[in-house]
């Protein structure tokens, strides 16, 4: 392949290598030396051919010289967010709380949340800034503020409804989460269980003095609890202990979602759903990965502008 045409292969090659960090922001790769240098090598041959252009003789060279310093510009904006751009972070908060997100300059609000809501997985983000209106993030939505693009992403949560041996209403509090009083688990830990390494969390039910620790079995993970009846179905483990941690009898059993468990005097019933977290991703700056589309596009225009003349000047026409 001539020089000619393989400089703006490498090109291409490399501006979608940039635009994919807008695509997929997640992903860890962006960070890492190989992505890097796959960068820097797609890069080697647009600036040799843009230094081979530097005196242009015609329009058609003015105009690949525009675009390879346009895609150059893109190339650099890519790599300064992958070597300089932090890793991606998943912050996850519970309903009722805010999270300080200093990096982006703004904090974000997480709803309060019922049965219904997480059963559904339909609540959003609210992220408040010092400068400009707040940004409403839905579920699956996404938010540019700056070279930071914020994704909301659904987690696994539990509503958990206690019960004395009444019916009476258990208060439910979680002694090592920000929003004590919230009765929606995070599941923020993970226990291996059986060969799996499932999510848990704990609670409490302060009246009846008892501990509670939760572990959750997804559908694909079912099959460990075939024994009782749970393959199939998404089901959460209870552990219940006393206030001194000790196990009592009857104390563990599963417990589907919507459906109710007596274990240790109290009666549970989790609704099993999602709640969301918020992804925090460095990208490429819009600002330079804008001005470099624009070269980019001025350079195929003046092209096309220049292919036009010279057909127009052809004798006989």
């Amino acid at each position: 392949m001539t020089g000619l045409g393989f400089a703006p292969l490498c090109a291409l090659a490399a501006v979608a290598l940039v635009l994919a960090q807008y695509a997929f922001p997640r992903w860890p790769g962006y960070h890492v030396w190989q992505y890097a240098a796959a960068l820097a090598l797609l890069a080697a041959p647009v600036i040799g051919r843009a230094f081979d252009l530097r005196r242009p003789s015609g329009g058609a060279s003015t105009s690949m010289l525009v675009a390879l310093l346009g895609a150059l510009v893109i190339i650099a904006t890519g790599l300064g967010s992958g070597l300089l751009g932090p890793d991606t972070e998943i912050v996850q908060r519970a309903p009722g709380t805010v999270a300080p997100l200093p990096d982006v300059g703004a904090a974000a609000f997480f709803p309060n949340a019922n049965a219904q809501d997480v059963a559904r997985g339909d609540e959003g983000v609210v992220l408040r800034r010092r400068s400009g209106p707040p940004l409403a993030i839905a579920p699956g939505g996404r938010r540019l503020v700056g070279a930071t693009e914020l994704e909301l992403v659904p987690r696994i949560a539990a509503y958990v409804e206690a019960r004395d041996a009444r019916g009476e209403r258990l208060t439910v509090t979680q002694p090592t989460n920000p929003s004590f009083l919230s009765p929606v688990l995070l599941f923020p830990q993970r226990v291996d269980i059986a060969g799996k390494s499932l999510p848990a969390d704990a609670f409490a039910t302060p009246a009846l003095r008892r501990q509670i620790k939760a572990f959750y079995f997804s559908k694909a993970d079912s099959d460990v609890a075939r024994a009782h009846g749970m393959a199939g179905f998404a089901s959460i483990l209870f552990a219940v202990d006393d206030e001194g941690g000790r196990p009592l009898p009857g104390g563990i059993g599963f417990a589907r979602g919507g459906t109710a468990v007596e274990l240790g005097g109290v009666r549970l019933l989790p609704t099993i759903g999602t709640y969301p977290a918020l992804a925090i991703s460095a990208v490429p700056y819009p600002p330079a990965l804008a001005l470099g589309g624009l070269l980019v596009l001025g350079g195929i225009g003046l092209g096309f502008s220049a292919s036009l003349g010279g057909r127009g000047t052809r004798p006989g026409l």
